[in-house]
């Protein structure tokens, strides 16, 4: 009898932040268009649809994260529907969930190492193979000036022999090897950012809130809403791309996700301090 009237009660509370996230998804957000599509929508309502995903478990964050999503489009239709990214959506419920749940009682300090050592890895990384392969000759329109049949690898650096190894045999390799530098790139360099950017809300969250960096579980709860974000953008980006919004097919897929996935970090940076705050109130609330 206790556990259903706790079930009943999480599903309650749930349900909750469900209408309060459809309520400000309706009447607070707007979208940014991306390359003449609206690409990037902005709101708050997120804040409240994370946090059964948080609270409740996995589980709970897919069911609501699905529902606001499928629920939002009946009340603010926007373009077309599409099943599938509600259930991409619901996934990333799944996933922010179960981060947090194997997350959440990891060592604060030994999070902060690993993403410290994470972040200067992939900013040596990032900017080595630029180096690498700028020493090469290798760029974006590196096919529009070489014949493939002159092509040889046997002096360059490793990153750029395997890049061209990738690219050179298929339909488009001009688009292929822009795509390829910039995720040995720009993305690597944006992955260090990240853990810096990570690492700077820690500490000021930490102190604003719990006014201790030792206290709390700050890393652990960026890195579940933001690495579950993440993929739901990849995810939604790949959908989009090759459902309805055909004009992103003519540009490098990279070209597409890296302004998508800036808002993601940003939106959820934001969405994290009131988060905090929102789990704090939970967490005095011994019956959930």
């Amino acid at each position: 009898m206790k556990d259903t009237t706790l079930y009943v009660r999480r599903i309650t509370i749930s349900a909750i932040f469900l209408s309060i996230s459809l309520v400000l998804k309706s009447t607070f957000s707007f979208y940014i268009p991306v390359f003449g599509q609206n690409g990037m929508s902005v709101g708050i309502s997120g804040i409240f649809s994370i946090m059964p995903s948080l609270i409740f478990g996995p589980v709970y964050g897919a069911a609501v994260s699905g529902l606001s999503d499928f629920l939002g489009y009946l009340l603010k239709p926007v373009g077309t529907y599409i099943p599938l990214m509600t259930l991409v959506v619901a996934g990333g419920g799944f996933i922010r969930g179960a981060l947090w749940s194997v997350l959440r009682n990891k060592d604060n300090k030994k999070m902060r190492m690993i993403v410290t050592i994470f972040s200067v890895l992939m900013l040596l990384a990032g900017i080595c193979n630029i180096a690498f392969l700028a020493a090469d000759g290798v760029n974006r329109d590196f096919y529009n000036h070489v014949q493939k049949e002159n092509i040889n690898t046997d002096n360059m650096h490793l990153i750029s022999k395997m890049l061209i190894e990738r690219t050179i045999g298929t339909k488009d390799p001009s688009g292929n090897l822009a795509t390829y530098i910039s995720w040995v790139t720009t993305a690597m360099i944006g992955c260090a950012a990240l853990g810096i950017l990570l690492l700077a809300t820690d500490l000021f969250l930490s102190k604003k809130i719990f006014h201790d960096t030792s206290r709390g579980q700050i890393p652990q709860l960026l890195i579940a809403m933001i690495g579950s974000g993440l993929i739901v953008t990849t995810l939604n980006t790949i959908v989009l791309r090759e459902t309805i919004f055909a004009a992103w097919k003519i540009l490098p897929f990279a070209v597409i996700w890296i302004p998508r996935m800036i808002e993601e970090i940003l939106g959820n940076t934001v969405k994290a301090y009131f988060v905090v705050i929102l789990m704090g109130i939970c967490r005095k609330q011994s019956t959930l």
